[in-house]
């Protein structure tokens, strides 16, 4: 894979990024964790990321926004939100904004291959 095997995280639930973390070690991808969109904003090469997974529900700036700062900043960057609340027009929202996929927590081991495996097809333009 030509791309970085790191993910970036960002939830403002403190237990969520660390659970997550370790699923993505059991996949051999890397983790950096963020308490806020914004702590990830500020990160000095977001060209690192392989992807980033996000919370849709965050103060501040919630994931959807962040989704869209993203798309400005580093384009070609796959996101894909996570919540604990799935609506079908949240779900619009979240695409809408140039997210690849949504998906509802908690999800499995396998969810979230699956998604990887769509932020690599991403990556390689098959999408």
């Amino acid at each position: 894979m030509p791309y970085s095997l790191l993910i970036g995280i960002v939830d403002d639930d403190e237990d969520i990024p660390i659970a997550i973390s370790s699923l993505l070690r059991s996949l051999g991808y890397e983790a950096e964790c963020f308490h806020s969109a914004e702590q990830l904003l500020y990160r000095a090469r977001l060209a690192d990321f392989f992807c980033i997974i996000s919370d849709i529900d965050m103060p501040f700036m919630d994931g959807i926004e962040l989704t869209h700062a993203l798309g400005e900043l580093e384009q070609g960057l796959p996101v894909i939100l996570m919540t604990g609340r799935m609506e079908p027009s949240l779900e619009e929202r979240a695409y809408a904004s140039g997210a690849i996929s949504v998906v509802a927590k908690p999800f499995s081991l396998n969810d979230l291959s699956r998604n990887l495996d769509k932020a690599g097809d991403y990556r390689r333009g098959a999408v």
